[in-house]
């Protein structure tokens, strides 16, 4: 014998059957086939749509962007140990592509870390490495004030529309050093070049690198990052793995100076164009009551003699041989990158 059902039961059978569909009343296993392979296909199609790649928002993308620049990492992730990078050291270094997916990873399986999370993070996260790794080089600008990120979210979407990126830009390894020295905080304008060639044909040791990046623009590995994070400490990164480092004292320490040869000083003799040709001793004045004056007549005298000129060397010459110009420490490989 069958109860009757209460009124909250015949609403809850009546929603069911909504949700449900009627029985099928057709017993035909073929029809059945048919009508599960549609409803099989629609729900694989819906779930398809549902699981598309969403666009992340423009500060998303530059945020994950720098963090694979290593902004705003604890330092003690990129040196655990202060051994690793003792004082007046630098340490070169390539970025592991491994370890910067999962830190993406990470970013955006934040809020959840059921399957359905995890699911969502490994359909996104190709999308979000090509589109992170096409915004790198404009997190400096950015960083440096020269752009806002919707600009660079702009100038990205254009390139893109355009065809002018390219998907072998992922392959391009992000290397860089740490540099801990007192250079860093004595010259805070020094200046870094970084070169694909470290063969002096083609990058002479006293060429001026503004004309060589001119000339051969095709020698010039890209900065993405250059950053002071403590006043003895510098981070560098490139995009690429270049075979030579350049790192310059600032151009405005131009000076006068001697160069120490054993127990007294030289010059040197340089011609008009500034090429060096010879070396000077540097005479100093005996009876001067404070020891290390130049005799600066004496000085002129010996420089007209190891290189005469039409005339007597006025201040002008003298100070071309006195001229120091800034440091230059060069970093170069000798073997071909891996």
């Amino acid at each position: 014998m069958t109860s009757p059902m209460s009124s909250g039961a015949r609403l809850l059978a009546e929603r069911l059957g909504t949700l449900l569909g009627a029985p099928d009343p057709t017993p035909d296993p073929q029809t059945r086939h048919r009508a599960f392979a549609a409803t099989a296909t629609a729900t694989a199609d819906s779930t398809a749509t549902a699981t598309a790649v969403p666009p992340l928002p423009a500060y998303v993308e530059h945020l994950l962007a720098r963090w694979s620049l290593l902004h705003d990492l604890p330092f003690r992730y990129l040196v655990p140990d202060t051994r690793l990078l003792p004082a007046e050291s630098i340490r070169f270094f390539r970025l592991d592509t491994g370890w910067l997916e999962q830190l993406r990873a990470g970013a955006l399986a934040v809020g959840g870390d059921g399957t359905r999370e995890r699911a969502a993070t490994r359909s996104l996260l190709p999308h979000v490495t090509a589109t992170v790794t096409a915004q790198l080089p404009l997190v400096r600008e950015v960083q440096r004030n020269r752009m806002s990120i919707p600009v660079a979210a702009d100038l990205l979407t254009e390139a893109r529309l355009a065809g002018d990126l390219n998907a072998t830009d992922a392959a391009v390894p992000v290397t860089g050093f740490l540099l801990r020295s007192a250079l860093v905080s004595g010259w805070p304008g020094m200046e870094l070049r970084a070169w694909s060639s470290d063969n002096p044909a083609d990058v002479p040791p006293g060429v001026d690198p503004d004309v060589l990046a001119r000339n051969r623009p095709d020698l010039v590995v890209e900065l993405l990052r250059l950053e002071r994070l403590s006043p003895s400490v510098l981070i560098a990164l490139f995009r690429g793995a270049p075979r030579l480092v350049w790192l310059q004292e600032p151009p405005q320490s131009v000076q006068f100076g001697l160069e120490a040869a054993g127990s007294g000083w030289q010059v040197p003799i340089r011609d008009t164009a500034g090429r060096d040709v010879g070396l000077v001793a540097v005479p100093m004045r005996p009876a001067s009551p404070v020891p290390g004056v130049v005799d600066v007549e004496r000085l002129a005298r010996a420089l007209d003699a190891a290189r005469p000129l039409p005339r007597a060397r006025g201040g002008a010459a003298v100070a071309l041989s006195l001229l120091q110009a800034p440091s230059r420490q060069r970093f170069g490989s000798s073997t071909p990158p891996s």
